[in-house]
């Protein structure tokens, strides 16, 4: 009887494993699909997300070859850019003579983010079938995420090499930590990936900062364990990481530094307050308190869409929130026909393009993002507490040990401390430049955070005992909310 049942037990398992890979390939293809035909369809010119700026710098890369640099012959919104992207789309416009087929870059690194996200949650929580399906799922019909990597810019990109360099960094804190002999090749190939997604948005130099604390954690670690300090353990692969980092982008910050004293500048920073008499006030002093404070919800809910220049009052927390789950600057997404439109939203306004091009949208899509944006908010709100979640237990609880002495998730910490600052780093940029009538305050530049946001997030659903009813109840409104979202966005989508 005893083998029976374990027998029963393992064809359970087997089904239950088999159920997954058909559901995990079916969003999967869900959340290409979107991306792909999203690609196919955008309005460039029109909506395209500062696509005509991106398009010059991807031909000028194809003339020249070479860093920008803040050359006079380009936009100032893309001259100080890094160079890696540009690269890369322009070697798919020779290839393709497609600039729509630039788009395949973001819609090709969600799909190796897709791969990535699945690797570590079953790599951190073997067997969580659910828990894995739900963090796939969200992953794959994110708002945002559908919105960006269907278009024609740098984000997705750079949000695929930030991801793949965060694994890198989580399986040499485990090397470092069991003393395996593999440190030296993922410390290579953390400063390489590291570097190559600093080549693509300056927002991967908070890279350095989560490297620097996880290091130093692990030597704190170290000495609270040893009577002596291992330097061959943590040192030598720290120092690899930071030589490999440094010849990968060496040769683009090194005449920025020389030039500007900024290794990345950005236009910004070589201003003068007789240009932006904002930046004349004390830091603390360019943005009222509530801005920086969880307020001003209603407005937002209500109407999840960019007015212009002054409306709705800029909110960091609600504009990032409510940005992931809306269409928040009217790029179009929403398909819903109705025969009441909105008079004034971002790109429609008048007062505010007087000589671009005129957009408006539909009551019916307004309503529509405002739903979304509620579901949106409880999501935003269990993915916020299994960040905390993640965060405690590898500060607090021991890691998990397996057959061979290795500890499953630790580690693991990479992934909160990376959200923690590109959200910080967001923060700050806004803060320092509140110039929110050129959209310097906006959601997309949180896509780096997402993939570990969505790790974290089934990481916690992961650590409920799903053989009890009670501790089901999160995966199971976590599946309903995620749905919810599926649906919402097919019908703004398609919907008649």
């Amino acid at each position: 009887m005893a083998w029976l049942l374990g027998d029963d037990a393992r064809q359970q398992a087997r089904f239950s494993a088999r159920s997954f890979a058909v559901l995990a390939l079916a969003v999967t293809a869900l959340g290409l699909f979107l991306r792909i035909e999203h690609a196919l369809t955008f309005d460039g010119p029109g909506r395209g997300s500062d696509y005509a700026v991106y398009v010059q710098g991807v031909r000028w890369m194809l003339e020249h070859w070479r860093g920008f640099h803040f050359h006079e012959s380009l936009n100032s919104q893309v001259n100080y850019q890094p160079p890696l992207w540009y690269a890369a789309a322009a070697l798919v416009l020779k290839f393709t003579e497609s600039e729509r087929a630039i788009a395949g870059l973001s819609v090709i690194g969600w799909l190796v983010r897709q791969w990535v996200l699945f690797w570590a949650l079953r790599k951190a929580a073997p067997g969580k079938h659910g828990a894995h399906l739900a963090a796939l799922s969200l992953h794959a019909v994110l708002p945002l995420a559908v919105l960006i990597d269907g278009k024609v810019n740098p984000e997705g990109f750079h949000a695929t090499l930030f991801m793949l360099a965060l694994c890198a960094l989580w399986r040499l804190d485990q090397e470092v930590a069991v003393s395996h002999g593999h440190r030296l090749r993922w410390a290579a190939a953390f400063g390489l990936l590291a570097g190559l997604s600093l080549l693509t948005k300056a927002t991967s130099s908070v890279l350095i900062l989560v490297a620097l604390a996880m290091m130093g954690r692990r030597v704190l670690s170290l000495l609270l364990r040893k009577s002596h300090f291992p330097p061959r353990q943590v040192v030598g692969p720290a120092l690899l990481a930071g030589f490999v980092f440094a010849l990968t982008v060496g040769w683009w910050c090194g005449p920025n530094l020389r030039a500007y004293k900024y290794p990345f500048p950005h236009p910004w920073d070589l201003a003068t307050a007789e240009v932006f008499p904002d930046l004349a006030k004390p830091l603390m002093q360019r943005r009222p308190a509530e801005w920086a404070l969880p307020f001003r919800w209603a407005e937002y809910m209500r109407f999840p869409i960019i007015g212009g220049k002054k409306t709705p009052v800029p909110n960091f927390w609600a504009w990032m929130v409510v940005g992931t789950w809306s269409d928040l600057y009217n790029r179009g997404f929403c398909r819903l026909p109705g025969k009441r439109s909105t008079a004034e939203v971002w790109g429609c306004n008048r007062g505010f393009m007087p000589s671009g091009p005129q957009w408006s949208v539909t009551r019916r899509c307004v309503k529509h993002f405002s739903r979304l944006a509620w579901v949106g908010i409880f999501l935003t709100m269990a993915a916020s507490f299994a960040v905390i979640h993640t965060t405690y237990t590898q500060l607090r609880k021991p890691s998990p040990q397996n057959e061979c002495g290795e500890g499953r998730t630790e580690g693991l910490l990479v992934f909160p401390l990376a959200i923690f600052f590109v959200l910080f780093f967001v923060f700050l940029f806004a803060l320092k430049y509140p110039f929110d009538h050129i959209a310097v305050l906006n959601p997309r530049y949180q896509m780096a955070a997402i993939t570990p946001m969505t790790l974290c997030f089934g990481l916690w659903l992961g650590s409920f005992d799903t053989r009890r009813a009670v501790q089901r109840i999160p995966l199971l409104l976590s599946a309903l909310a995620i749905a919810a979202v599926a649906a919402l966005l097919l019908i703004g989508r398609f919907g008649n």
